[in-house]
Formats: C-alpha cells, structure tokens, sequence
C-alpha cells in the first residue's frame, strides 16, 4: 500500500469564501475565529456545498478489492487507473503478513473479530494461488491471449495504482465511511494515512474544515 497526496485546491479560506458570497462578502473581512465559526455551523448544519469547491488529488496504490471500498457510494470522485489491457502488472500482490488473518464476525457478515489459528498455513495458501495464477496469466499470454482476457484469471489481491481526485465533501464522505471500526482494515489504513497527510499539508489550508466535520 502507497499513499501520495499530489495536489490540492483551495481549503478553509475558500469554503469561507463561497459560503459568504451569498452576502457579498469575503472571509478577509472577518477574524479566523469567525470564518472557523461558520465552517462548524455550515458542517454541523448539513449546508456542504461550500465543501465542493476545493479538490485533493492522490496517487494510491492498493489490491483491487480494496480500491472498490474506496469509491463504494462516492459522488463527485474522479478515478484513472492503471490498465490491465496495457500494462502487464500481474507481478505485484498485496500479500497479508503472518499474524494478520482474521477470522469471521459472529455478529457482523462483512466484518473479521480476532485472528484464526495455523496463521502460516493461511500464508502457505495464498502464496500458492498467486503462484498458480501468476503462471497461468503467463501461459495465457505465451499463447496469444491479449492481455484484457487474460487478467480475467488473477486474483483480487492484485495491486493497482490510480489517481484520483476528489472534492473535499467527497472526501469527507470516505472519511466517515471507511474509518468506522467495522470496516476492512486494509481500507481503513488506506483512508488513515490520506487523512494524514492532509492534515500534514504546510499551513495547514484544511485545519478548520477538518475539525468541523470531526476529523481532527
């Protein structure tokens, strides 16, 4: 898993900003204490197009299953990734470490509680079918078989790697979808670490924002 936050537009000032056009006026008209009053009334509100109007892009790399969790219910997120009609990349597996399988909830159908016993006959398993598939694409491919079928055969641990960009609503909409405890933790570690490195852009442009919607 990789995480990079490539670019980004805009922030507190201008959620401030478009919020207060209403009125005609700018956020350099008022105090930092007030404009970060208006974002916590606006967020605690639901009043969140102001939040549309400024974009985080990133570059991740991640297995595909957890790529789909990432942009499950999103609106307003733009994602190019790589291709595997183009790109050979059946070589690259997120491989989960010895001491991190986990078994099933009893009280949740898509959710894990505790860790399963014979952790390195788990390990043993899933390296043997990546190996398999992994041989098997290369013999498609040594046959003719165009790269766009013969992917159709590699498992979902595959690792992809897209960019894509995002309003900060969307992006506070993920947030509070996949930081919850009951979603899968290689997502959530996913989430944690963009969250992070927003909140370590200098200055700190979304300090307000973030703490307006509870994402301090």
């Amino acid at each position: 898993m990789n995480v990079e936050l490539l670019n980004y537009f805009g922030g507190d000032i201008n959620h401030s900003n478009v919020a207060r056009v209403s009125y005609q006026k700018e956020a350099s008209g008022f105090t930092y204490e007030q404009n970060a009053k208006l974002l916590n009334y606006l967020a605690k509100h639901g009043h969140t197009s102001p939040f549309r109007h400024s974009n985080l892009q990133f570059r991740i790399r991640c297995s595909i299953y957890v790529e789909r969790q990432l942009h499950k219910h999103h609106v307003g997120v733009e994602v190019n990734s790589i291709s595997g009609r183009y790109v050979d990349f059946a070589d690259s597996y997120y491989f989960i470490p010895i001491g991190e399988w986990r078994k099933q909830s009893t009280s949740s159908k898509q959710g894990s509680d505790g860790l399963v016993e014979n952790q390195e006959y788990c390990n043993a398993i899933q390296e043997a079918t990546i190996r398999f598939a992994r041989k098997n694409y290369d013999l498609l491919i040594a046959k003719g078989v165009a790269m766009e079928q013969a992917r159709s055969i590699l498992p979902l641990s595959l690792e992809t790697e897209y960019i894509t960009t995002m309003s900060f609503q969307a992006f506070v909409h993920m947030c509070n979808l996949r930081l919850k405890p009951d979603t899968q933790a290689e997502t959530r570690d996913v989430v944690t670490e963009m969250l992070k490195q927003v909140h370590d852009i200098e200055g700190h442009p979304f300090k307000e924002s973030l703490k307006a919607f509870n994402l301090e």
